[in-house]
């Protein structure tokens, strides 16, 4: 179960990155998926407490996934508006910020999530506290926000 689980996440990565359907595409997808998964679970599973995923946690981050397009166009958009500019109007700066999230796959999410979009990166990540650097103080709303710590908090926090 674990296996199909990656090789299905795997291939859906795949297919977004590629932006293809035909089936020599799929079918090269889906044997890389599926050889990464094995090769995940049989060579670098070192860890017996190494976190999992509910079935209900993998629906939910894949739906975390593609609700993440939502904040990375919009990003890149603005990123790529920058660039073209002869200007470079830009003010990078260090943000720091406690997060709220307690398990550890939660707060590598979100980590993950913060250097994903466009204009920000995650520089670290210890315990609660992230250090993140962006180009533009805007770039951070969406961490201002909480919205992605709610969406992960909501597919990824246990309940005590």
């Amino acid at each position: 179960m674990r296996w199909a689980r990656l090789t299905a996440v795997g291939f859906l990565f795949w297919l977004i990155l590629t932006a293809g359907m035909g089936w020599w595409t799929v079918l090269i997808g889906l044997a890389i998926a599926g050889l990464v998964a094995v090769l995940k679970i049989h060579m670098l599973a070192t860890d017996s407490t190494e976190p999992t995923l509910s079935g209900r946690e993998t629906l939910g981050m894949i739906g975390y996934a593609l609700g993440m397009i939502a904040l990375v166009l919009p990003a890149a958009w603005r990123v790529a508006m920058i660039v073209m500019r002869r200007d470079l109007n830009v003010h990078p700066g260090v943000l720091y910020h406690r997060t709220t999230l307690t398990r550890p796959i939660a707060r590598t999410a979100l980590a993950n999530s913060i250097t994903l979009t466009p204009g920000t990166h995650c520089v670290d990540l210890d315990d609660d506290r992230l250090v993140i650097h962006y180009l533009n103080p805007n770039f951070t709303a969406a961490l201002d926000q909480h919205v992605l710590e709610r969406r992960l908090a909501a597919i990824l926090e246990r309940p005590a």
